[in-house]
């Protein structure tokens, strides 16, 4: 918190990040096979419209995830419209992450890379709706 915040006295973290996706099916298989996330929940709201699957890292109560959210409206799009935003993914071994990558053929917004600070190595990706990813190696600073 800074020195101005209102809220000094409660406790907050980031619970979740919500993409848009043409086909839920294609977005989960992505995640979890080539990112090796895990699906933490999947349903279908019928009031709403919309089959939501919750992916990620590790337990949903404790660390942050993605809600993958298909619309199945009948005016649903068969494309969606990436935001103008991006998600970032730690690897351990982004040189070997890169090379599954691209022998599946995901597409590349900037290739790898080391970072500029000499601080690890970075690469930038498209999933299949077109939402980028930036994925990053880190190596402490000596």
């Amino acid at each position: 918190m800074n020195d101005e915040s209102l809220v000094t006295d409660l406790s907050f973290r980031v619970h979740h990040t919500m993409l848009p996706v043409a086909d839920l099916d294609r977005s989960v298989a992505f995640y979890t096979r080539l990112l090796g996330m895990k699906v933490q929940d999947r349903h279908a709201s019928e009031a709403r419209k919309v089959e939501v699957g919750l992916i990620g890292y590790g337990e949903k109560a404790s660390a942050p995830f993605l809600e993958l959210i298909q619309d199945t409206s009948e005016n649903a799009p068969a494309r969606v419209t990436p935001a103008n935003i991006h998600v970032g993914i730690d690897a351990s071994d982004l040189r070997k992450l890169c090379a599954v990558l691209e022998k599946e053929g995901v597409t590349f917004v900037r290739p790898l890379k080391e970072r500029a600070d000499g601080s690890g190595l970075n690469a930038w990706i498209r999933d299949p709706d077109g939402h980028e990813l930036e994925l990053a190696e880190r190596h402490p600073r000596t």
